[in-house]
């Protein structure tokens, strides 16, 4: 018996004492949630209420062998900090946890079970009588309690024993609760931190900062010194995306070294030692290998790299595999997106690069959607979007065709409209109608499709005209040379009978008249036989401005005795041409004589010419392409008046040989002028409105020698009036 319970009396007041005690434990347990001020509070009940000197707890790290001490009363020496490895040191605290027995010592000098270590912790504790006693809970047995009285030594009961171990179930309960506690908040931060990883990761749009975000989140929620991902991507091997904590080299020799384990362990986690990559001397790391599964198929898999001395007990695997699956679901969702954007990348790619207009209305036939080309052909009525379609097309056929189809009576409708735009031009548009069947909406949109035919009309109307010239020209030539020659017998009969009347004054003035009508035919004739032959051009390189200054002046003559004031506008450095320069006199001749004849009275004319790049060329017509259909620069010449105009019809004839409005004309002037146009490669434009006058534009190549970079908006210009 110990002298504390040598009497009734000390008994009674040691009973009410360890009661007293065991209140103010039960009281702090639920009020604190301080681990170690608790257990601080239990050890120095049982330092004052029971009269023990010193009291050292020494509890196992959760998962681990290793027994760390965690705070003493009444000891200068502070234990905290102290750890022994259950299976490696040797020592009394080490096997009252490996036992769970009691061990006592009536002095501290020695004892059956000491060790060495032993041996060297008394030199330091100065130990006398003590006892160890283990710290049992539901897990079995979690740690050690050591009392003693360092300065006397005590017979050790089994009363004292019997107190000591209640402390000890109170330390186990507390602990047990405190760690309870304290997992639970792990599991809730856990949580939390899964949340906003969560958040994050529906936050990149793109795969490899998914990738490296994966990562660094398992990282920081595994609690591991390295993570990397790798990912199946239909190869043999599984391609490494991303690392963190770690280099990439680390992490392949790891993959190698634990390959036969991945393919086992491949559909489930699981953690395995390997060896530490370019270490021989045994050094091991901890590898935790995690799935990331799509249905039954793996997608992937995640590693956690561990140091072989750090314990999992720390680590929530089933929150790690949550994660895993997230993230899973995570890159599924940027793949699907990515294929979305691509599919979508693609179908817009297509109709910005169709030369078609593409609208789609709904069944009230409002415009809900249209491609680049659809605003560019209709750029003139602004925006497209929730506009009536028909008032866009304001067409009878079109708008039956489309209501045709609206409510269901024809699957599809094509038709050809002609819609007019500024200055009496006409766009050719071939539209095709089509229903849009989609099984997951309820909502009838209909595709409408528009192709600008205007150039390509323009072009079969010109291939037909070429073909109808050159059947003409050599019937001209045939009919030519056969009237040539009667027509020289009868200017010879004629001189002839003039001679025979000459005192007949009457009959002299009828043969004049006949001869003056054998003339005009003789000049018919050389049209004819001109326009029928394709001639000889001498083609070499010309600068236009000594040309135009040169046969400027005697045209503004006539023009200013017709009451016409006339000008020429010409650029600074106009780059020269390949072509005849007599030819092209002929052409600014025959322009310039028809602009002079179509001004009735007074009024105006202005010879423009200019440098143009092949940009600039084509966006000055309709259709945004250079009608030449080559990347040239070109010189422009402009003949413009301020004469009666022309309407559509006379001007798509106006090329036409022998197609004349005036009473003395031949009707082969302008056919000549497009066949000459023709040998130098250009083009001509005619805009023209009745009373608003015309403008015939001349474009002529630049010559590969004078081409050159010029800005339009330096260019300074010559004028002549």
């Amino acid at each position: 018996m110990s002298q504390l319970s040598q009497s009734p009396k000390s008994s009674i007041y040691q009973t009410k004492e360890v009661l007293a005690a065991l209140y103010q434990i039960s009281r702090l347990s639920s009020v604190s949630d301080g681990r170690e001020d608790l257990i601080r509070t239990v050890l120095e009940t049982i330092i004052n209420g029971l009269q023990y000197d010193r009291v050292a707890l020494y509890l196992l790290k959760f998962g681990t062998s290793i027994l760390e001490g965690v705070i003493n009363v009444g000891c200068q020496v502070n234990i905290k900090g102290i750890k022994y490895d259950l299976y490696a040191d040797q020592c009394v605290e080490t096997r009252v946890v490996k036992t769970g027995e009691i061990i006592t010592i009536k002095s501290g000098c020695d004892h059956p079970f000491y060790t060495p270590i032993d041996h060297k912790r008394n030199k330091v504790l100065k130990r006398t009588s003590c006892v160890l006693l283990p710290i049992i809970t539901k897990q079995g047995v979690i740690g050690t309690m050591l009392v003693d009285r360092s300065h006397r030594q005590w017979d050790i009961d089994r009363d004292d024993i019997e107190i000591l171990e209640i402390f000890c179930n109170q330390i186990g309960i507390v602990v047990e609760n405190l760690r309870l506690l304290e997992s639970n908040r792990q599991k809730i931060n856990e949580l939390t931190m899964l949340q906003k990883i969560s958040r994050s990761m529906n936050e990149p749009r793109d795969l490899d900062s998914l990738y490296h975000l994966i990562v660094k989140e398992a990282n920081l929620l595994g609690k591991s010194q390295g993570c990397w991902l790798k990912l199946n991507f239909g190869e043999v091997d599984l391609v490494t995306v991303a690392v963190d904590g770690c280099q990439k080299q680390e992490a392949d020799a790891l993959d190698l070294a634990g390959q036969g384990e991945e393919v086992e362990n491949g559909s489930r986690t699981s953690y395995k030692l390997l060896p530490m990559p370019g270490k021989s001397d045994g050094r091991q790391v901890g590898v935790l290998s995690v799935p990331l599964a799509g249905g039954s198929e793996i997608k992937g898999m995640l590693k956690l790299l561990y140091q072989v001395n750090t314990s999992l007990a720390g680590v929530n695997v089933d929150i790690i595999d949550i994660f895993a699956a997230q993230a899973t679901k995570a890159i599924e969702n940027i793949t699907f997106y990515q294929h979305l954007q691509e599919e979508r990348d693609f179908r817009e790619s297509i109709l910005r690069s169709t030369p078609n207009g593409i609208i789609t209305v709904d069944s009230a036939m409002m415009i809900t959607s249209c491609n680049h080309q659809a605003r560019k052909l209709f750029s003139d009525d602004g925006d497209l979007l929730h506009r009536p379609i028909c008032e866009i097309i304001d067409d009878f056929s079109f708008r039956q065709g489309l209501t045709a189809v609206v409510k269901g009576q024809r699957s599809m409708v094509q038709l050809e409209v002609v819609r007019n735009v500024s200055m009496n031009r006409g766009k050719n548009l071939f539209v095709s109608i089509t229903s849009l069947h989609r099984d997951w909406s309820r909502q009838h949109e209909i595709l409408i499709m528009i192709q600008d035919q205007t150039e390509r009309k323009k072009m079969d109307r010109e291939v037909e005209r070429m073909k109808r010239l050159a059947s003409i020209g050599q019937l001209a030539a045939g009919i030519a040379h056969e009237i040539r020659n009667p027509l020289t017998g009868m200017n010879i009969s004629l001189d002839i009978i003039k001679e025979v009347v000459a005192d007949n004054q009457q009959t002299v003035s009828l043969v004049d008249g006949v001869s003056r009508e054998l003339d005009r035919l003789e000049m018919i004739v050389s049209s004819l036989l001109e326009f029928s032959r394709t001639g000889t051009f001498e083609m070499k390189i010309i600068a236009l401005e000594p040309l135009l200054q040169q046969w400027f002046p005697p045209f503004q003559e006539q023009c200013r005795r017709s009451q016409v004031m006339a000008s020429l506008e010409m650029d600074y450095d106009l780059p020269p041409i390949r072509g005849d320069g007599e030819k092209l006199r002929q052409v600014l001749i025959n322009l310039t004589l028809n602009a002079l004849e179509a001004i009735p009275g007074a009024g105006t004319i202005v010879i423009k010419v200019k440098a143009k790049s092949s940009s600039q060329v084509a966006s000055q017509f309709q259709s945004g392409q250079n009608p030449a259909g080559a990347e040239k620069d070109w010189v422009e010449i402009a003949v413009v008046d301020s004469g009666i105009g022309m309407n559509e019809e006379i001007k798509e004839r106006i090329f036409d040989p022998f197609y004349t409005t005036r009473n003395q004309g031949t009707g082969l002037g302008l056919s000549i002028v497009h066949n000459i146009i023709k040998e130098h490669e250009g083009w001509i434009d005619v805009e023209s409105e009745p009373g608003k006058g015309s403008r015939f534009a001349v474009f002529l190549p630049v010559a590969e020698t004078g081409k050159d970079e010029r800005s339009q908006d330096n260019v300074k210009s010559n004028t002549y009036y």
